[in-house]
C-alpha cells in the first residue's frame, strides 16, 4: 500500500511538472505556406507570434520551423516589433530561438530594456545594426552598421537617463550591471558631472567606476 501511495504520488507530481513547465505558441497569418514533411511553414500578412509569457511578434513575414512537438524557431522579414520579457524592440528582420529564448535582430534595430528597479528607468538603444539577446541570462550585444565612410553612424544608448552613450559595439550585462563598450567610445555621465573619452571601456553602472584604453577624462565644476 505505500508503495502504491508513493507511486501515485510520484506520478502526480511528475503530471504537475510537465503542467508548470508546458508553454504554448502561437503562429498566424492572413497566409500559410508549408509542408509537414519538411517541417518549414511561411506566413504571409499580419502575422503574430505570442509564446505564453516569453515573446510576442507583429511581423508582415515569418518563417517558422517546427519540432517534435512544437514550434522550434522562426525568421521575420519585414518591419518587425517584438516585445520579450525584459525589453521590447523595432527592427527590419528577427532570428529567434522558442526553445532557448534567444534572438537577433537585424536592421535600423531601436530597443528598449525594461528597469527591474521601482524607479521606472529603462535603457533606451538606437540605431543598432544587429542586436543579439538572451532573455535567460539577460545579455544582450549590439554592433554599429559597417559602412564604406570613414566614420560609421555610431550606436546611441540612454541609461537610465544618467549618461548617454556613443560606441560602435557593446555588451549589456544585466544580472550585474556592466558595459562593455569598444570603439570610438563616448560617454556623457552627466549623474557625475564628466565626460569619458576611449577606445576600450568597462563601465559598471551599479558603481560609476570604469577602466579602459586611451582614456580621457572632462570633469565639469
Amino acid at each position: 500500500m505505500k508503495r502504491r501511495t508513493t507511486l501515485i504520488i510520484g506520478l502526480i507530481v511528475i503530471f504537475l511538472t510537465a503542467t508548470v513547465f508546458a508553454s504554448t505558441v502561437r503562429i498566424k497569418g492572413d497566409t500559410v505556406l508549408g509542408s509537414l514533411q519538411k517541417e518549414v511553414f511561411t506566413f504571409i500578412g499580419n502575422v503574430f507570434i505570442n509564446k505564453d509569457g516569453d515573446i510576442y511578434v507583429e511581423t508582415p513575414l515569418a518563417t517558422a520551423t517546427k519540432g517534435a512537438t512544437d514550434w522550434e524557431s522562426f525568421v521575420t522579414e519585414g518591419e518587425t516589433f517584438v516585445r520579450f520579457q525584459t525589453g521590447e524592440a523595432t527592427a527590419l528582420s528577427l532570428d529567434y530561438n522558442l526553445e532557448n529564448s534567444t534572438g537577433t535582430l537585424f536592421g535600423n534595430v531601436e530597443a528598449v530594456i525594461y528597469s527591474k528597479e521601482e524607479d521606472g528607468k529603462d535603457i533606451f538603444i538606437y540605431e543598432t545594426e544587429i542586436l543579439n539577446f538572451d532573455q535567460k541570462t539577460e545579455y544582450y550585444e549590439g554592433f554599429a552598421e559597417e559602412t564604406v565612410e570613414a566614420t560609421p553612424e555610431l550606436i546611441f544608448i540612454n541609461y537610465k537617463g544618467e549618461l548617454n552613450v556613443d560606441t560602435l559595439y557593446f555588451e549589456y550585462f544585466g544580472d550585474t550591471g556592466l558595459l562593455n563598450l569598444k570603439g570610438n567610445v563616448f560617454v556623457d555621465d552627466f549623474k557625475n558631472s564628466r565626460k569619458i573619452w576611449a577606445s576600450d571601456l568597462i563601465y559598471d553602472t551599479t558603481d560609476d567606476s570604469f577602466e579602459g584604453k586611451n582614456v580621457e577624462i572632462e570633469l565639469v565644476f
